[in-house]
């Protein structure tokens, strides 16, 4: 169990974030036990074309027995919405040495054997195998975990404003409670330690991929407290089809529109690509704002549009169930023949 001491003046100090780097490591938890973690999701990621099995050996050796996994892979989030290269970034920078005493210290000095060798080689290993993890798998479900997880914080902050910091901590999870000037995290997994915040900032994150709480190993990393996410049963696989049906109501033009929401752009901008005059699109815009997956922001004089999670969230579950981008499922639904579209609904 970890316990944190906790003084008012670190009240103000404590916030939730997400981490996509935390959350990808945490996720081979269900590649490597996914009798204990029933979520299907990491073992689909392995199955894709291009994942390697190679890989796949290293990334379940980065988790133990007791579902253990290394502090550096599992980073405190520093920033609202952390890039998970940034992340990875970060774990080439460390040095060789202290990755390999991390990983000695996981296996009582007799790491797996994908996990041995020269600390340089070892470290370029794992995180190539992160690399194409991401790269073949987890970055198609990332923007619904995004989108859940985001909810969940959003949640949260509703608790603190309407009910106080010390009520939302109460009703954060069943592993996590405040007693007067102490928190209290119990894990399934890790050592037992008391520490100071000592005016540290303490980061709650939510998690697809814990059962109670988690917390880092070594009681002198930036405090950090992963609990169970709201929403944790949900499945992008399962609601996939959904979000192609809810694609298909909006129509061919929103869609296409909405597929090109990736980055902030102008409405002349998207005029250009669409071929369509101004006007036409900013009629298409304001439908999308009204349903709250479209938002709007000034830069001097332009005002640029993107997508919200919510459209990140629709996009996403499309891409995960295989379909086209939006815009070309789109353009192919409105010229498809009618009899076409019948037969090949499911």
């Amino acid at each position: 169990m970890l316990t944190y001491e906790i003084v008012p003046e670190d009240l103000p100090r404590m916030r939730f974030g997400v981490s996509p780097l935390t959350e990808m490591c945490l996720s081979l938890r269900a590649l490597r036990a996914p009798t204990a973690y029933r979520h299907p999701l990491a073992r689909a990621h392995a199955a894709l074309p291009g994942a390697g099995t190679g890989h796949v050996d290293v990334l379940t050796a980065l988790v133990t027995d007791d579902f253990t996994t290394p502090d550096f892979l599992t980073p405190r989030p520093e920033s609202p919405q952390p890039r998970i290269h940034d992340e990875l970034s970060g774990v080439v920078r460390l040095p060789a040495a202290s990755v390999m005493h991390v990983l000695d210290t996981m296996w009582d000095s007799h790491p797996p054997q994908v996990l041995r060798g020269p600390s340089w080689s070892v470290r370029s290993r794992l995180v190539e195998a992160l690399e194409r993890y991401w790269t073949h798998s987890f970055a198609r479900f990332w923007a619904e975990y995004r989108s859940v997880l985001a909810a969940d914080i959003r949640f949260r902050a509703t608790q603190v404003v309407d009910h106080g910091l010390v009520a939302a901590l109460a009703t954060l999870a069943p592993h996590v409670r405040l007693e007067g000037d102490r928190l209290h995290a119990v894990s399934r997994a890790g050592p037992s330690y008391h520490a100071a915040l000592a005016g540290r900032d303490l980061v709650f994150v939510p998690s697809f991929f814990t059962l109670g709480a988690s917390y880092p190993t070594d009681p002198t990393s930036a405090p950090m407290v992963i609990y169970p996410a709201r929403g944790q049963g949900l499945s992008p696989t399962a609601s996939a089809a959904a979000g192609a049906h809810v694609l298909t109501l909006l129509g061919a033009a929103r869609a296409r529109l909405l597929g090109l929401l990736e980055t902030p752009t102008t409405t002349a901008e998207l005029a250009a690509s669409l071929g369509k005059t101004s006007s036409a699109v900013n009629q298409q815009l304001h439908a999308l704002h009204a349903c709250g997956l479209v938002e709007a922001g000034r830069s001097g004089k332009c005002v640029l549009y993107r997508r919200t999670e919510l459209g990140d969230l629709l996009v996403g579950q499309v891409r995960a169930a295989g379909s086209p981008a939006p815009g070309v499922q789109a353009e192919r639904a409105a010229s498809a023949p009618a009899s076409a579209s019948a037969s090949t609904s499911r």
